[in-house]
């Protein structure tokens, strides 16, 4: 019997080539059972490069915007705090004229500044002061202990030091290779993670904080979210989630993409590793190809 994402696999190999990765990777998860799991590419063009298998965890880049905003949500909801607070109110180590009256629900939707203040803080990092000024524990902490820790997420870090799993992105013009090492606390662009675990945690929001019939997030952070789909006029972006008719998904600028499709209780991810700002075509059609996949 021929395998029904046979073109997804295909699409996925022309993808590698075109953008110039030296690696991908595919994952789905269907009716709770890995239907693909397949792997290609090495962590880098230099000769001694690791091969690409599922303990290769790969540079996230903006979908850990969704693991902030999952821990703002946590940290909203079990602090009692309206989403429409003033994050001023809250956060008290930046000047109010730097902020410029920016809400939690801002932070959220991401409809206010990207940079804050002369040193340009970033709306994570923001995001970051205010939910250890709620809980006491950062982004990583908190993910860390929610998810991580209970789905045995074993392959998903904030790195602050190299190690062998990780796989090398291609950023600089010349084509040097590198590895992202930042701080270990959440706010920063250096998330790492394989494709197993990428796929867990977008199954994780297909169910709504159920796993393994375990009720790993309160129903309060999903009702908060499904609150500002409904009260976000555009209906685009909520804490680090594109919402569209069929699915949502998150995507970061190295080629790594998490697409969840509800109508066929799946979650598709795709890995690369090459830096580039053309990927908005290529989210469209991966997600538009898994879909017939899925529909065969």
């Amino acid at each position: 019997m021929s395998n029904p994402f046979e073109k997804l696999i295909s699409y996925t190999q022309t993808s590698q080539e075109k953008y110039g990765a030296s690696a991908s990777a595919l994952f789905i998860i269907q009716d709770g059972q890995v239907v693909t799991e397949w792997y290609s590419g090495q962590h880098h063009f230099k000769r001694g490069a690791l091969p690409v298998t599922r303990d290769s965890m790969f540079n996230l880049y903006s979908i850990r915007k969704s693991y902030v905003g999952m821990a703002t949500a946590i940290a909203v909801t079990e602090g009692n705090i309206s989403i429409d607070t003033v994050v001023t109110d809250i956060v008290k180590d930046m000047a109010i004229s730097d902020l410029k009256g920016v809400t939690i629900r801002e932070l959220a939707t991401k409809t206010n500044a990207k940079y804050f203040g002369p040193q340009r803080i970033e709306r994570e990092e923001v995001a970051g002061k205010l939910i250890k000024v709620i809980t006491g524990k950062t982004i990583a902490q908190i993910i860390r202990d929610r998810v991580f820790k209970p789905l045995d997420l074993n392959h998903s870090e904030w790195v602050s030091v190299p190690e062998a799993r990780l796989v090398c992105d291609f950023q600089a013009a010349d084509g040097y290779a590198s590895i992202r090492i930042e701080s270990d606390e959440g706010c920063d662009r250096n998330l790492y993670a394989s494709a197993k675990d990428l796929a867990m945690w977008g199954y994780l929001h297909l169910h709504q904080g159920t796993v393994h019939n375990q009720q790993l997030l309160s129903s309060e952070v999903f009702r908060l979210i499904n609150q500002l789909r409904a009260e976000t006029q555009d209906q685009h972006r909520i804490f680090g989630w594109y919402y569209q008719e069929k699915w949502f998904y998150a995507s970061g600028a190295a080629g790594c993409h998490c697409v969840v499709i509800p109508e066929f209780n799946a979650v598709g991810v795709r890995m690369l590793n090459k830096y580039t700002e053309n990927y908005s075509e290529d989210q469209t059609m991966f997600n538009e190809t898994l879909y017939e996949c899925l529909g065969l």
